[in-house]
């Protein structure tokens, strides 16, 4: 089963031990929508439509890729099984390593639908 066709007509809320809280929307096999529903920085985007690739890693848990129009890129695992989810984000920082910032999350899940 896809990650569009698990959540085809559902939301996916994401909170994160950071503070972060997003709700995810898959609009087909290969575009989503995330909308921050806690408040982000200055100048940043609350919400966003981007292509995503993602696959099944076992039964139930998911990764899943996007690069956001800002060049935030994003990699998250979500796992049904356990309501959990980690993400791993990076951005042009020239002060950091590669010149990319970044931060490690973890957090629970819930379907919304």
């Amino acid at each position: 089963m896809t990650m569009y066709e698990r959540l085809n007509g559902k939301q996916l809320e994401v909170k994160y031990g950071t503070g972060a809280h997003y709700r995810m929307t898959y609009l087909s096999e290969n575009e989503l929508k995330w909308e921050a529903l806690s408040e982000v920085a200055e100048g940043e985007a609350t919400t966003g439509t981007e292509p995503y690739w993602a696959y099944e890693v076992a039964e139930g848990i998911y990764h899943i890729d996007w690069i956001e129009q800002d060049g935030m890129t994003a990699a998250q695992t979500v796992d049904f099984n356990k309501l959990q989810a980690t993400a791993f984000l990076t951005w042009s920082d020239e002060s950091e390593r590669g010149g990319r910032g970044k931060i490690l999350m973890h957090g629970t899940i819930t379907v919304i639908g």
